[in-house]
């Protein structure tokens, strides 16, 4: 799943403490790619960043990176399960610096690794390029410097060309949109209780930067209470299955309710569900289009 990685490495080679001080980080070095190429793909742009390290200690160590990433939550690393410490450090902008281990374990004497730190920008592509702000990568061994350095991020157009670069500007705003959703059908099942599906229709507009897009619901009948959605979600409360949307993308889904035997049969009233989304405060552009109500009956079985 890494993207392409494109760029000039440039070597960076810094003098540390003597053996006995820092025997392991003793004239290490590292090198950083100095720019990122982001590739159009079928859901926005990919990139990876290369960097390497040469590790010269005398005993086995470890090695960090320190990534500030140039497009606010832009850095996936996070998503695929690579060692960070906390959540990171919000920028002004936005953007996040976090810093995470070096795949690969323990550095051996001697050991040159390479790695490479991946992106993904999920805005529509563009028949020209554009260019973000400049990240930023630093490499720790055993807790000392051997480079920090700045690279440039550019977006490649959708003909292949990365000449003439306009800026990219991401939207700041969260705008999620409730586009429709059905009706609430309880059915008995052999066992007496009752299960029921309620289709659902979200929309994301605009590109601006969010984890997830949660859901809740509202005025449920009593014992009535959702259970799971299909597709499953994937995270610890209820939010929309698939994770970050594309910009302007639109995705359909059911939440599964179930109620206890007791349930009675017909008309059990109306419920709502409003979409939320997951990022900092959570505001929305536009908050009047995340709420709709749906009605609740409960049937016999056919």
């Amino acid at each position: 799943m890494l993207g392409a990685a494109l760029g000039v490495i440039a070597a960076t080679a810094l003098a540390v403490a003597p053996v006995q001080a820092a025997p392991a980080a003793a004239e290490s070095t590292a090198s950083v790619a100095d720019r990122l190429v982001l590739e159009p793909t079928e859901r926005g742009y990919r990139g990876s960043l290369e960097a390497e390290v040469t590790y010269q200690g005398s005993e086995p160590g470890r090695a960090r990176y320190v990534i500030t990433e140039p497009v606010p939550h832009s850095y996936v690393n996070l998503e695929w399960g690579i060692s960070c410490y906390s959540g990171g450090t919000a920028l002004p902008d936005g953007r996040i610096r976090v810093e995470c281990d070096v795949p690969g374990g323990e550095l051996q004497p001697g050991e040159r690794r390479a790695f490479t730190i991946d992106f993904e920008v999920l805005t529509k592509v563009q028949p020209y390029a554009m260019k973000a702000v400049n990240g930023r990568l630093a490499v720790k061994v055993d807790g000392t410097t051997v480079t920090n350095e700045s690279f440039r991020t550019r977006f490649r157009s959708s003909t292949g060309s990365l000449r003439d670069p306009q800026p990219y500007v991401r939207d700041t705003e969260s705008d999620a949109t409730l586009t429709s959703v059905g009706d609430l059908t309880l059915v008995r099942q052999p066992d007496g209780d009752f299960v029921g599906r309620l289709p659902v229709r979200v929309r994301y507009n605009g590109d601006a930067p969010h984890w997830n897009l949660n859901f809740v619901t509202s005025g449920l009948p009593e014992g009535v209470y959702e259970s799971y959605t299909d597709p499953a979600d994937g995270c610890a409360h209820f939010c929309v299955p698939g994770g970050q949307f594309m910009e302007d993308e639109e995705r359909d889904f059911d939440v599964i309710f179930l109620a206890p035997a007791g349930t009675p049969l017909g008309d059990l009233g109306e419920a709502g569900l409003e979409v939320q989304v997951d990022w900092g405060n959570r505001a929305d552009a536009n908050p009047a289009d995340n709420a709709g109500s749906f009605s609740v009956t409960a049937v016999d079985a056919a």
